[in-house]
């Protein structure tokens, strides 16, 4: 492989990652970021104009006033409410002119962390799937691995970078999911049983469901 750089945080991730590998990459990478947004690049023409562009979304706006940085994001709020402010200029006069500006508002609201996250992360899905045709040690990894439901949508999308191995590839992933959302299946039915009469004083696993949660939602819920 050539992708020294890139490979580095898979090969950590998938050998010492008990949860999605994909998920702990994508969360280092947005802590980054958002560090990024809180710190040196507050100032930033460039990075400022991105987040006047299209704002922040509900969960990176949440990450970003959670920050030690309240001043920076005070900044990157008032010329992000400035740029929405310039784009009313006058209001719609009829129900065309108001689809226009409801159109044009749609283009300027998104999250400029999550658009810099992607590019990155559509790499380390190609990666990977490079890394299990090239690299002999890792296909073991791979199917041991416990990938959550968005993450392995990507893999199977990125199934063709695999080369001659992307059918094992797409068995390996397909056999360890269904693993995983069997294991769950299970889990969740004996948490569901617990309640039932016939098994008064049986207590459920608390466990169960935040552990579901993280392979089919891809998120991390506290007991």
């Amino acid at each position: 492989m050539h992708y020294h750089i890139q490979t580095a945080p898979i090969w950590d991730a998938y050998k010492t990652e008990t949860d999605c590998p994909l998920c702990k990459i994508y969360a280092d990478r947005e802590k980054r970021v958002i560090g990024q947004y809180l710190n040196e690049n507050v100032m930033d023409p460039d990075f400022r104009v991105r987040s006047n562009r299209v704002g922040f979304c509900k969960t990176h706006i949440k990450a970003l006033y959670s920050g030690q940085n309240k001043l920076g994001l005070a900044l990157q709020l008032e010329t992000r409410a400035d740029a929405l402010d310039k784009l009313l200029s006058k209001p719609p006069a009829d129900k065309k002119s108001a689809k226009k500006t409801a159109e044009l508002l749609y283009k300027h609201y998104g999250c400029v962390v999550c658009d810099a996250l992607e590019e990155p992360m559509s790499r380390y899905f190609i990666t990977v799937a490079e890394m299990f045709e090239n690299e002999p040690d890792f296909p073991e990894l791979f199917g041991a691995a416990h990938h959550c439901i968005e993450h392995s949508i990507r893999l199977y999308d990125a199934a063709q970078y695999a080369g001659k191995s992307v059918n094992t590839f797409c068995a390996t992933l397909t056999s360890s999911l269904k693993r995983d959302l069997r294991s769950t299946e299970k889990s969740l039915r004996s948490f569901a049983d617990c309640f039932d009469f016939k098994n008064a004083g049986t207590r459920p696993d608390p466990q169960v469901i935040p552990d579901a949660v993280k392979l089919l939602n891809g998120i991390k819920v506290e007991l």
